[in-house]
């Protein structure tokens, strides 16, 4: 195991992660911010370099402070060879299994490798299953010359928002909508996202966001969320359709990412309409990880 530092390194490991998607997207995205300001102080592990079979993206030491946070505490992973990465989770401090942690990524492989080092490391995992959404850079149907030149959507209903960016003041009405949160670390984290990578609301005439997603560490657009009464007059899905391309979109050389819980048919029909796809044969993964013996 050892860390990557130089920056011709990382530039060159971003380069080879483009040939890999949609396998390596999550771990492309973090490294995308690593190279560039590198906000959230991650570093990069490889197994080998030049030559290499997995790499993990991790806060730096400094970061993992409180051992309960598991969503500073979070590890990006890909790995082309599942034995390597059994025998580097095992044998290596690559990830510290003493605190509540979380660990993401798109390959089944993955999954299989951490349900079996749980019982060695003496964790308790809890799997996050979801729907992956992958958008192309492609023309979507959605898309008009005026929204392309002015910041407005249109809802069904004839209601008029405009696009603007999140504001780290709204970070508690998100924490409240998003499954995953709810809680003092989810906002801090939300509020962290919010500061340092763009995100994105409709509002409407009275300046209050109706609907909005965060990008996050790993370049994933997220805690997509649309209030009770704005809904199915379609403001969502042409928000997703404006922000994931230009002048708006994150990642220029990559794929756009997103997901939805399996069962969550309006939220799935909606980014549908914004020109996402679903993946076929890959699935969005979370293991968040308690040890046995708790840090408490």
């Amino acid at each position: 195991m050892m860390l990557l530092h130089c920056s011709q390194k990382l530039a060159s490991l971003e380069r080879i992660l483009m040939k890999s998607f949609p396998d390596s997207l999550k771990v492309y995205g973090t490294l995308y911010h690593i190279n560039r300001g590198n906000p959230f102080n991650l570093e990069v592990v490889v197994d080998s370099w030049p030559q290499f079979h997995t790499v993990i993206t991790r806060p730096h030491e400094s970061e993992m402070k409180d051992d309960l946070d598991n969503y500073t505490n979070s590890y990006f992973l890909f790995t082309k060879e599942p034995e390597n990465l059994r025998e580097m989770l095992a044998n290596t401090d690559a990830i510290n299994w003493k605190q509540v942690l979380q660990i993401q990524g798109f390959q089944s492989s993955v999954d299989k490798v951490l349900k079996e080092i749980s019982t060695y490391k003496m964790v308790k995992i809890n799997t996050a299953k979801n729907i992956l959404l992958l958008k192309e850079k492609t023309i979507d149907p959605l898309e008009t010359a005026k929204e392309h030149t002015a910041p407005h959507l249109h809802g069904k209903d004839g209601q008029i928002f405009q696009i603007t960016p999140l504001k780290e003041i709204h970070a508690d009405q998100v924490n409240q909508g998003w499954g995953f949160g709810g809680n003092e670390r989810s906002l801090r984290y939300i509020q962290r996202c919010i500061r340092h990578f763009p995100s994105f609301s409709a509002v409407n005439s009275n300046g209050k966001p109706v609907c909005w997603t965060v990008t996050t560490q790993s370049a994933e657009y997220r805690m997509g969320y649309t209030l009770p009464e704005f809904r199915n007059i379609g403001i969502f899905s042409r928000l997703l359709s404006v922000v994931t391309k230009p002048p708006f979109l994150i990642l220029p050389e990559a794929i756009v990412f997103s997901h939805v819980a399996e069962g969550n048919e309006a939220s799935k029909r909606a980014s549908i309409v914004g020109g996402y796809q679903i993946a076929p044969c890959h699935w969005w993964y979370q293991w968040t990880c308690h040890p046995i013996r708790s840090p408490l």
